[in-house]
């Protein structure tokens, strides 16, 4: 059961469409727009806005096929497991030919009919006895490592599938270099988000800026991260609000009520639920909601700094971060306000708590909560609490035993 505390401070702050066909003579609808540069006309940011977005999808694909070919190349090498197991074998048959000082003994390999063949030792051992164990050695390394490499190439060339098919929806957002179709630009950015989880595929940090101007209650993740305050007495009260740095909003408890309020009504679907391991911290929730943006790896990074930086982990450099599906997320019975458990957990993540932004920083440091927590705060807490449990039954007992002698 995770145990949360309260962390009281202050307020903080799709695109659904078919491909239209481009006309490149004479646009004659709101989805195309003619781009054509000259000296009295600057660029188009919507021209500008596809170049940034065509070159991190280039760059991805060509991450992607150097990780492919550098797998392929670990694969050349496990290939090489049988000749090793082979000759481990062949040592292993003949050790009593190899007495003390000989280095080199003719033998008969029975896997090529009983052929004589010249079997030496590897300088690099002492004798034929330590030279299997090593060669044995290795081809269990090996036959591991290959499982892992299958794994990750079958990964890796699915992502690489995933990104080509993407690349030849962007050549036709721009098919002559200055006309944009709008919505097909908004389609394969929404896939491109939506797929990124598998593809690995990072969005442009420039794009930030111009979808925040679109939405003014929300800002980026290189700006300030406070959004409309929610009307007090409301659960969302309860809540911070923040955005990712690609574009998903994350939702932080702000108390007891807040994270009870975040795991148990808001969490759902296809949403992201983090928390720190091993300490009382904020329940963190990153919205994956249909036709909004889809969490990239920045995003999850994001949620796991917040997760440490609103726990009692905050004064450490980092912490590990558990992360799963809201399905997973229980409320058992009985339990306090804000605790829950976990059926199962998703993955676990380290968080840096100093990598939040500078505003939360400051904010923290505004409301006066800059003091260390360690280990043995915990337990002081509970001692108080369990002392102070006491005192108030001992007034109570006191009371009763009052009104049971004014009776008399």
């Amino acid at each position: 059961m995770l145990d949360t505390s309260d962390l009281e401070s202050p307020e903080r702050g799709s695109w659904e469409s078919d491909d239209d066909a481009v006309q490149e003579d004479e646009p004659s609808t709101q989805d195309v727009h003619e781009i054509a540069p000259s000296v009295d006309s600057p660029t188009s940011p919507l021209l500008e806005e596809f170049r940034r977005w065509s070159g991190a999808a280039t760059d991805s694909i060509k991450g992607l096929e150097k990780k492919e070919k550098s797998l392929k190349n670990e694969l050349q090498k496990a290939a090489k497991i049988e000749e090793t197991v082979a000759r481990a074998q062949l040592l292993t048959s003949h050790l009593y030919l190899f007495t003390p000082g000989v280095r080199s003994a003719v033998v008969q390999d029975w896997d090529q009919a009983g052929k004589a063949v010249e079997l030496n030792l590897d300088p690099g051992y002492d004798s034929a006895a330590t030279e299997a164990d090593a060669l044995f050695q290795r081809v269990r390394k090996l036959k591991r490592g290959s499982q892992v490499v299958r794994e990750l190439l079958k990964e890796t060339s699915k992502a690489l599938g995933i990104m080509q098919e993407i690349i030849l929806d962007m050549e036709s957002v721009s098919q002559n270099g200055y006309t944009v179709n709008e919505d097909s630009l908004r389609f394969v950015q929404e896939r491109l988000l939506r797929t990124a989880r598998k593809s690995g595929f990072s969005a442009p940090r420039d794009d930030e800026a111009a979808s925040s101007a679109k939405n003014p209650n929300q800002l980026s993740h290189q700006g300030k991260h406070k959004q409309r305050k929610a009307e007090m007495g409301t659960p969302a009260s309860n809540v911070r609000k923040l955005t990712s740095p690609g574009g998903c909003t994350v939702l932080v408890g702000r108390n007891r009520r807040g994270n009870e309020y975040l795991s148990c009504q808001v969490a759902k679907g296809d949403d992201i639920w983090m928390h720190s391991r091993g300490c009382p911290g904020a329940h963190v929730v990153i919205q994956q909601r249909r036709g909004s943006s889809m969490a990239t790896t920045e995003c999850i990074q994001f949620g796991a700094d917040l997760a440490v930086f609103y726990s009692d982990a905050r004064s450490e450099v980092k912490a590990e971060v558990t992360a799963a599906e809201p399905k997973h997320v229980q409320k058992p019975r009985g339990a306090p306000l804000g605790a829950v458990k976990l059926r199962e957990e998703w993955q676990v993540f380290t968080g840096f708590p100093d990598a939040v932004p500078d505003d939360l920083k400051q904010a923290r440091e505004a409301s006066g909560q800059l003091e260390e927590y360690r280990s043995s705060d915990k337990g002081l807490r509970r001692k108080r609490t369990k002392q102070a449990t006491k005192d108030q039954e001992a007034k109570r007992n006191a009371k009763a035993k009052a009104r049971r002698g004014g009776k008399k």
